[in-house]
Parts: structure tokens; sequence; C-alpha cells
């Protein structure tokens, strides 16, 4: 998923420069750490860069005092594909890394189905204890630790806060991808949308050619905004999604302030980047003796409203001034 913008440092810069020959050249040492990264974009990518999968992990590894030559890395990648997770996440139990790092639920399960022995640092997108991969957020107990970003209620403050933006919104159209119905967003969503007394279209989109078909149903089906739901391959497709949008005139309401930048009207999320971050923080503290089991799961305490100026006026909306003095971030 792509975190918010920011400056990239030193570490960051020498690992895009080439992972595999790094982590060739520092296998020399029998004592240098050996980081799996388990990705869903190409490891090719430049993890230098201000939106990569890493990038704030490995500025967060810098900010502990770690320089590249302390530590080994390794990628295995995906490619977009959560049906090559698997093999992924084998790939580097077998080599054998000291410790997996992913950045979605999809690549923990991976992570976990792989190995029950080597410590797995993650961020999770739903609830970390229902979907087993935890005892519990205080004490994990297993061989996986890190932050999740899921509340319940969620779904609804993203309902309420797109009915508060467009007065006498009846129908929500709702984007999903059913390669990740395991995780609790639909239900919620579901929930949410009853209590509130709004309407649902909820169109499943597996890949990204079905999303223009996916915008047709939902303006058929009379509705007046959308909502997107979490999911990676989705994530990836945020400056689609934005010109879809504008095409059939839907505002969206997303989980990401990247589908903002790139266009989109409005998001309501954590800080992604301050996760990515985070795990560096359990790295080091894996690195250093501690189990993954004895390190509680971490949830952000601060959750942000970020909506995009250019896009109301362009799909003829005047966002309310309770909205505007809610947001944190204004893009005009």
């Amino acid at each position: 998923m792509k975190p918010k913008r920011r400056p990239f440092l030193k570490l960051a810069v020498a690992l895009a420069m080439s992972l595999p020959a790094i982590a060739a050249a520092q296998q020399t040492s029998a004592k240098t750490p050996r980081i799996g990264l388990l990705a869903w974009w190409p490891c090719g990518m430049p993890y230098a860069s201000e939106t990569s999968e890493f990038g704030m992990f490995m500025q967060g590894l810098h900010d502990l005092g770690y320089t590249l030559h302390e530590l080994s890395f390794e990628c295995r990648s995906a490619s977009k594909q959560d049906n090559r997770l698997a093999a992924a996440a084998g790939d580097l139990a077998q080599l054998p890394v000291d410790v997996i790092v992913t950045s979605s639920q999809p690549a923990a399960h991976a992570a976990q189905a792989a190995t029950d022995a080597i410590p797995i640092v993650t961020i999770i997108s739903g609830d970390p204890v229902a979907a087993g991969l935890a005892s519990s957020l205080a004490k994990p107990r297993g061989n996986l630790t890190g932050v999740t970003y899921y509340a319940t209620e969620l779904a609804a403050k993203r309902l309420q806060l797109l009915m508060e933006a467009i007065p006498g919104l009846a129908t929500v159209g709702v984007l999903a991808n059913p390669v990740v119905s395991y995780l609790p967003f639909e239900t919620d969503t579901r929930q949410a949308a009853r209590h509130l007394g709004v309407a649902l279209s909820l169109q499943q989109v597996s890949e990204p050619g079905e999303l223009d078909v996916a915008f047709s149903r939902m303006k058929a089906d009379g509705a007046q905004a959308a909502l997107v739901l979490p999911d990676l391959m989705l994530a990836d497709q945020s400056s689609r999604i934005a010109a879809l949008a504008i095409e059939h005139h839907l505002p969206i309401m997303a989980w990401g302030s990247w589908y903002v930048a790139d266009g989109c009207l409005m998001a309501y999320s954590a800080d992604y980047g301050v996760m990515q971050h985070r795990l560096a923080y359990y790295v080091d503290r894996i690195l250093k003796g501690t189990k993954p089991g004895e390190l509680p799961i971490e949830q952000p305490t601060k959750f942000d409203l970020s909506v995009n100026l250019k896009t109301a006026n362009a799909l003829g909306i005047e966002l309310p001034q309770t909205v505007l003095l809610m947001a944190d971030e204004v893009i005009e």
C-alpha cells in the first residue's frame, strides 16, 4: 500500500541501488541479521521512493541507528498477485531469514502459513485475534506481532463523513475485492449502512479490468457516492479509481490518504507511513532477543481526514464547513 509522501533517508537510498547485491555481499558475515521483505509490489521497485512499500520502514531502521552494513536484506514479491504470496513467503522461510517483514494482512497470513518459527512483523488491516494471527493484542504469544489499524467503527465513521459531505445521500456504491472477503470490511460496511439508513451497491472487483463495469453498475443502481474498502489491488489502482469517479460523478471515500492525493474526494485513515516506521521498532527488539509473542500488537491512536477541494469543485460539490474544519489535510 502506498504510504504518505515523505522524505527518504540514507539507508533507503542505499538499499534502492540493489537489494540482491546488498544481500549477497553481506552473506560473508554470519553475524549480520538477515531481514526478509515479503512484498506485494515488485522487489525491483525503488525502495527509496517517497511512496514505496517499505520506504518508511527503512527510514525507521535508520532512525534507530542502523547502517546499511549492519543488516542484510532478502526480498520476495507476489508481483501484485495475492495468490503468489504463499510461494514468496515459502522462499523466505527456506533461506532462512531472522525476521520477515510485511505490510499487509494477506502477506501476514502467507508468512504465518509458511513458518511458525521465524518472527513476523507486519501491518494488519483487520482484527488479528479474530483472524487467528494472535492470541490477544497484549500477548500475541505466537511468532507474529506488529501494528493493526482495524476498528469496527471505522466503516460507520467513513459513511457518516460521506453523509455529512453530501446531504441527502441515500445510496452508496462499494468497491470490494472478493479475494480478501475473509477480512471484516464488507460485514462492517453492511452493518453500518443498516444502522445509518443508507442503501449499498456492492461491487466485487477482483482485477483492475473490472473497475469500469463496477462504476457503471454503481451509477445504474443510483449510487451518489462510493466507498473503497481496504485491499492491495484497489490501492494500486487509486489513480484509475479517481479518474472513474470524476467520469461517473461519484465522490469517493477511501481508506488511505494517497487516494486523495491521486484525486479522490475524501479519505479517513491512520497514517500508513507512521505504521510502517513503527515496524522498525519491532524488528529492532526482535533482533536484540525479544520474542515476537511478547511484543504487544499496537493500534494507532489518531485517524486523519483528508479532502481534495479540486476534486470537490470538479464534481460540483461544496463541502460543508463542518467537514473542512474536521479535515487534517486539505488539497487545493
